[in-house]
């Protein structure tokens, strides 16, 4: 490195470190302050103090960070719940509205309701936005896309999208630039467009299929970033995904100077120890669920210490990335592999892409070519015997039927037990199952949960563990994990 990248490198590393203490100081003017949540289905109630400019949330799988973050996004959209049900659920999300000149310039008069106040909000689940890039180029056949792409407009060239980029993989691009498309028969609660991204380097230029995953995750999260309107609340879903350790800090140092320069508030969900050891212990706080079925969760401030990180979620790297349905198999398979892998589950990370088609399609299009994480379709039991349901990439979760119906015969065979686990009168939960009985198969475990006051991951979680129980499902369960333990560990 020349004597001139030294002085500029140590000038970069002092800026960083000044926005850092910015943020452990409070000096980060940012619109979001305070977060009240009441009668949410699986959060319950809580109410949660956040940190000026970045606010780190972790977490184990499954306590609820997702959930908490697209309750957000849903209020300051003015959104119903996306999952059927009409939740009973009222959110408040004070502090100082930033986005508009008469905002930031005019004195302070209080806190406000930023939903009121119309703050912007920008969510980002990067897992899902990459694997649905990934999704939507293998559909569309090639020639279709180009032709599609050569009438859409591309976005201006950035200096610090590219600069960005590059910092984030540690290696310099001549350009990253991306287009908005149409969506082809948007499914219910789908956006209507999409994004396609393109790289070039060394004078070739690519786009997401030969992208690396951690070049597809980086590019989602700064297209964001790149966009957003001073003063907005962004709230970021394992944006670590695929990256590397190193550029996992790289990426942080990049989205907290974003904070600071646009005065935002970041909601980070992370299980990434990178950001919780580099951030200041004020960004810090901690989502957990309590036990029982009344139990609320809660969010506390304060250090995380190294000693606790993998209580918190905090795992190694992804090693294999398990591709499910929907949102009930995604529950489904982290139960078994919590109750029949449970050395192997944080090694593992299940991903809902909506669909069987999907599934299928992205499995066998990630599988073969991605060697660093390895990739396995698990389909419903339903599926089995369906023509284009079969292939070296593809699996499928116990039974031959949906994993809503395997739960519910589960309870039925086993009610008294179910009944005394969880908490509920026996008769109550008969009602219950009887009640479910005349709903669509996708509903009768909410109808269950909705009658019992029993979480839908309670439910899951018993029938899972006594799965063993039928012969059938114990054959099944046992060659699902198996597939997995070799994806992860393969044999010499």
């Amino acid at each position: 490195m020349s004597r001139d990248a030294e002085d500029e490198e140590v000038l970069r590393r002092a800026q960083i470190e000044d926005q850092y203490r910015k943020l452990a100081r409070g000096q980060v003017r940012s619109p979001l302050r305070k977060v009240e949540i009441n009668g949410h289905a699986h959060l319950g109630s809580l109410t949660a103090e956040m940190a000026p400019g970045v606010t780190l949330l972790c977490g184990v799988s499954g306590a609820g960070k997702t959930q908490f973050l697209r309750t957000l996004a849903r209020h300051l959209r003015r959104q119903a719940p996306s999952d059927g049900l009409s939740h009973p659920t009222a959110v408040r999300m004070t502090g100082q509205s930033r986005h508009q000149k008469s905002d930031r310039n005019g004195p302070a008069t209080g806190d406000v309701e930023l939903a009121d106040a119309k703050a912007p909000c920008v969510y980002i689940d990067t897992a899902r936005e990459c694997f649905d890039v990934l999704t939507q180029v293998s559909r569309i056949p090639a020639h279709e896309l180009e032709s599609e792409r050569a009438t859409a407009e591309k976005a201006p060239r950035s200096a610090w999208f590219d600069h960005a980029l590059g910092t984030i993989m540690g290696r310099p691009y001549d350009l990253a630039t991306h287009q908005e498309l149409d969506r082809r028969s948007p499914a219910s609660g789908e956006p209507p467009t999409w994004f396609y991204y393109e790289l070039s380097r060394h004078g070739e230029t690519y786009g997401p299929g030969q992208m690396s995953l951690g070049e597809l995750a980086a590019c989602v999260i700064l297209r964001a970033l790149r966009g957003v309107a001073r003063g907005s609340i962004v709230l970021l879903d394992e944006p670590e995904n695929f990256l590397s350790p190193r550029a996992r800090e790289r990426l942080l140092d990049i989205i907290v100077a974003r904070a600071v320069k646009m005065e935002l508030s970041v909601v980070l969900a992370s299980h990434s120890p990178e950001f919780a050891y580099r951030l200041p212990n004020t960004s810090l706080r901690t989502l957990e669920r309590g036990v029982g079925a009344t139990a609320q969760a809660t969010i506390s401030a304060g250090a995380i210490p190294a000693q606790v990180s993998r209580k918190l979620g905090m795992a190694p790297r992804t090693e294999a990335v398990l591709l499910v349905e929907d949102r009930f198999a995604r529950m489904m398979l982290e139960e078994l592999l919590r109750c029949h892998l449970p050395e192997l589950a944080p090694h593992l990370r299940v991903q809902d892409v909506r669909g069987a088609d999907t599934v299928a399609t992205v499995a066998r299009v990630l599988g073969p070519t991605r060697p660093a994480v390895a990739f396995l379709g698990v389909l419903d039991g339903d599926t089995r015997s369906e023509a284009g349901r079969q292939g070296e990439w593809l699996e499928y979760l116990p039974g031959h039927h949906d994993p809503e119906l395997v739960v519910m015969q589960m309870l039925q065979l086993r009610t008294g037990a179910a009944a005394s686990e969880l908490g509920v009168a026996e008769e109550a939960l008969k009602r219950a199952l009887e009640e479910a009985h005349v709903h669509n198969i996708h509903d009768q475990p909410a109808v269950v949960s909705d009658h019992t006051g029993v979480d839908e991951v309670r439910l899951v979680s018993f029938a899972v563990r006594r799965i063993r129980s039928v012969p059938d499902f114990r054959r099944d369960t046992d060659r699902l994990m198996e597939r997995i333990r070799t994806l992860v560990a393969p044999s010499p």
